[in-house]
């Protein structure tokens, strides 16, 4: 059996599953909706698809984790990402492509919901902070390389062949898991001692729990008006290539994982509430500063603040997922699946109505992550409150 350390480390790659799959077909949305004859909105459905999946996936696969263990639950997702990437790349309309991109993404969602529920079986706490931002480190690598082998594979094919990179991905992580991943988890529940939805019950009572979970789910909807709206700001606005659109997501990758490391240095003097706030307060700044450089700075203020309110989001993740689970160790599975499922649904309703509002120089795009990060502000603050600074 790995160390924690180690195990850590298998999860990140394994979570970093999920910004692939996002990722890295990205710089293919314009070429998918020209093939398919159909709008900029439609496009977006495929992403609202997966992230829909996601939130089913979760909610499946996290009770699931109680009561077979964390390994089995985990593989069999991976193997369900690895059969519905083959089926996206054949999607003959993009009706079916949004289906198979949303078993695709619950097939992936295995990864991130028993990923937490593992971090809460061997740790707690600001220990367990640490680790979340540990797994997001390595996981915040994949939108570094997703975009960049996303465009750099359009040289060579087309969206198709893109799906298909993804599923010899997952494939690989399967035989990974078969031979590294270990049981974390201790006594099991049989399914007639689960009781979900007194377990909701039980995670519907808890501030804490709840205020972590609607903070984190406006921040995801925040950074979903990045992922899907920046594709068509820089490439159909501004007109810049597959290639430089794909250096330009990297390049907030970058910025992602430079902030990754402020978040444990911060917490030794701070709470994971605080910190949160800290990295709320920067995001919303930010996301003002965007609506006055997309008019006046052009794509280069739209990249530049932008980088800068996802890299703020670092300091907001990794502590909102320690705080919803600190009181609810009996049932992690449940509460990761819940916060999961959450966050994932705010993030398929942001894509699509980011899409309605059109694509412009960048001023929209900014706008509405400004909202998103006031609703995220406003939860973390009245919510959780005070009980946040007990931790």
């Amino acid at each position: 059996m790995p160390t924690h350390r180690g195990l850590i480390v298998l999860l990140g790659v394994m979570s970093a599953l999920g910004p692939m799959t996002m990722d890295m077909y990205l710089p293919a949305l314009p070429q998918i909706a020209h093939e398919f004859s159909t709008s900029e909105a439609a496009v977006q459905v495929t992403l609202t698809g997966s992230l829909l999946g996601m939130a089913l996936g979760q909610l499946v696969f996290g009770p699931l984790s109680d009561v077979l263990g964390r390994r089995w639950p985990l593989i069999i997702g991976l193997l369900a990402h690895v059969v519905f990437s083959v089926l996206s790349a054949m999607s003959p309309d993009i009706a079916s492509l949004v289906v198979f991109r949303a078993l695709q993404g619950a097939g992936s969602a295995a990864a991130p919901a028993i990923a937490v529920a593992i971090v809460r079986d061997v740790s707690a706490g600001k220990s367990a902070s640490v680790r979340y931002s540990t797994i997001m480190l390595i996981s915040t690598g994949a939108p570094i390389v997703a975009p960049l082998i996303g465009s750099a594979l359009l040289l060579y094919t087309d969206w198709h062949g893109i799906f298909l990179v993804q599923a010899v991905m997952a494939a690989a992580l399967v035989i990974a898991a078969f031979i590294a991943l270990p049981e974390t988890q201790g006594a099991r529940r049989g399914l007639r001692q689960i009781r979900f939805f007194s377990g909701l019950r039980v995670l519907g009572g808890s501030r804490m729990f709840l205020g972590a979970t609607l903070s984190q789910a406006a921040m995801m909807a925040a950074s979903f008006c990045y992922i899907s709206g920046l594709s068509f700001v820089a490439q159909d606005w501004y007109g810049v290539s597959e290639q430089a659109y794909g250096l330009i997501l990297a390049g907030g990758a970058v910025v992602m994982l430079a902030m990754n490391r402020v978040s444990p240095r911060l917490l030794r003097s701070n709470t994971p509430h605080r910190v949160a706030i800290i990295g709320l307060i920067g995001a919303l700044i930010v996301a003002g500063l965007m609506m006055i450089a997309a008019p006046t700075l052009g794509l280069v203020g739209v990249t530049i603040t932008s980088w800068l309110c996802i890299g703020f989001q670092q300091l907001v993740t990794p502590n909102n997922q320690a705080m919803a689970l600190h009181e609810h160790a009996e049932l992690a599975g449940i509460a990761s699946a819940v916060i999961g499922a959450t966050t994932m649904v705010a993030a398929a309703v942001s894509a699509p109505l980011l899409g309605l509002l059109g694509t412009d120089n960048g001023f929209n795009m900014g706008l509405a992550m400004f909202v998103f990060y006031c609703l995220s502000l406003l939860a973390s603050a009245t919510v959780i409150g005070r009980r946040g600074e007990h931790m």
